[in-house]
């Protein structure tokens, strides 16, 4: 503690007083356990105060028919598109242990099917979730950056050295997480509409 705050300390006692309290708490929070589980009715609290939200749907509000139209959102089709391309990638991964320079031009252009897939799902989003109005909104926007950032940079590797098998695994699965940010945000932008 600095001396002036300590020359403080000598002449104040409510400041004393604070101190010592805070000394308190922190002496009896190292007697606390690590990790506490919160009561149930905590989470119960929470996922009501999240479906109130709109940012997660409770189950029993969905019926069956609701349920079988969620297929047909484009949220959905653009999830499975991806999730085609990366199934055939790896079955063209394992059909042959070893790369020729062929196959090697076959995975890039998996990949870069899969790239304009995603970044033209990417351009159909609604304008109104390109804005960024809510701070949820905002939080998508920036991870889809952080994962374009690091999609750019595996694409590079990829075509440096198509052999490599973990920056192959690496950039299918930042496809994926992109793929599942634009249907979140779409599926933000339809219920907001």
């Amino acid at each position: 503690m600095p001396e002036a705050a300590r020359a403080h300390l000598s002449g104040c006692s409510s400041c004393r007083s604070l101190i010592a309290d805070l000394t308190d708490i922190v002496a009896t929070a190292h007697l606390l356990p690590a990790e506490v589980e919160p009561p149930a009715r905590v989470w119960t609290s929470l996922r009501s105060q999240l479906e109130a939200e709109g940012i997660i749907r409770s189950a029993a509000t969905r019926s069956g028919w609701l349920n079988f139209s969620e297929f047909f959102r484009p949220r959905v089709w653009a999830t499975a598109a991806v999730g085609l391309l990366i199934v055939a990638a790896a079955a063209l991964q394992f059909q042959r242990p070893t790369t020729q320079p062929t196959e090697a031009r076959a995975y890039e252009n998996i990949y870069e099917n899969t790239s304009l897939t995603l970044s033209n799902d990417e351009a159909h989003l609604p304008a109104m979730q390109l804005a960024g109005i809510s701070g949820m909104d905002v939080s998508l926007r920036q991870n889809l950056d952080i994962v374009d950032k690091f999609i750019i940079d595996c694409e590079q590797r990829v075509k440096e050295q198509p052999q490599d098998e973990l920056t192959r695994e690496y950039l299918s699965g930042a496809y994926q997480q992109k793929a599942e940010l634009i249907s979140v945000m779409m599926e933000r932008g339809g219920s907001e509409n």
